[in-house]
């Protein structure tokens, strides 16, 4: 239509020009593909939308005090890596600025209380901590580390969760619930069956809730099994019965730009030899949630 208007006007004004067949000065009039080839060269090229910017957030995994070997973890890796995070390795006393994630899985050794206190400025500059401690048989202490989870309030048991008469590695845990931010992973979260072994319990401190400090637990054992005394140096260890223990729980400092913690008692889930299982699909589900949890609230520092 445009361009039959165009024609109309240049007709138009051979009329009124006194245009005729005795006229030779006059030039031919251009046809019409011309016109519309003309049109179409000039007009500005249509604008393209901006790409949207992809995810990335800086996992460090620590090596210190003879952590898990990543070697070992290679499946998790990937699946993280999958999602858009970048996955790094470091020492605690190499911890570098753009470090968004640390993961600490299963350290063999307490902190120095040097690590403590590069812990503890990592935690003040928002930084957020997934611990791994599954149950040990060893005598190390965590004095150190102890003292870092208390500061949100969270206190490491030295314990081993059994069921009692039953030869079952797995206990099934219940879900509690999620933290405010949590999203579930996958559609089918809240009904797939999380199983855990090897594991170990945590207490909230008493005190624990205030108005900055936000902190709960999100998977718990039933009533029915026992924390056995296990590892640790206590003289008089405790033995937990006819109570739900609590195996993954998070913490949350508001104060100090939403530094957060989540402590998990087990960790044999991601393993490359377990990965793959149906059994260990469901504690997956609650990592892979707990650490873009981290990323929501990252994104409002």
């Amino acid at each position: 239509m445009r361009y039959k208007k165009i024609l109309l006007i240049l007709l138009t004004g051979m009329i009124f020009t006194g245009c005729s067949k005795d006229t030779e000065s006059s030039s031919p009039l251009p046809d019409l593909d011309s016109i519309i080839e003309q049109e179409n060269s000039s007009a500005p090229e249509s604008e393209t939308e901006a790409e949207t910017e992809a995810f990335s957030e800086n996992i460090y995994y620590l090596t210190s005090h003879q952590t898990d070997d990543s070697a070992n973890l290679t499946k998790f890796r990937s699946h993280l890596e999958t999602d858009g995070f970048v996955w790094n390795e470091c020492g605690i006393s190499e911890i570098p600025a753009d470090a968004d994630i640390l993961i600490y899985n299963f350290p063999k050794e307490d902190l120095s209380s040097e690590e403590y206190q590069l812990l503890k400025e990592y935690a003040d500059r928002g930084g957020d901590i997934l611990l791994f401690l599954p149950a040990s048989d060893s005598e190390v202490r965590y004095k150190f580390l102890n003292l870092f989870l208390e500061s949100f309030s969270i206190q490491i048991d030295y314990d081993n969760i059994t069921i009692p008469e039953q030869d079952a590695d797995w206990v099934v845990l219940q879900t509690i619930e999620m933290p405010d931010r949590m999203t579930a992973y996958d559609d089918s979260m809240q009904t797939t069956p999380v199983y855990m072994q090897k594991i170990r319990s945590f207490h909230m401190l008493g005190n624990y809730a205030t108005d900055e400090l936000f902190i709960d637990v999100m998977l718990q054992t039933p009533e029915f099994v026992i924390g056995e005394p296990f590892g640790g140096t206590e003289d008089d260890p405790v033995t937990y019965e006819n109570e739900k223990l609590d195996i993954l729980l998070y913490s949350r400092d508001a104060i100090r730009n939403n530094a957060s913690v989540i402590a998990c008692g087990a960790n044999d889930f991601l393993l490359d030899e377990n990965f793959d299982s149906d059994i260990s699909k469901g504690a997956q589900n609650w990592i892979y949630s707990s650490l873009f949890w981290f990323c929501n609230y990252d994104a409002y520092q």
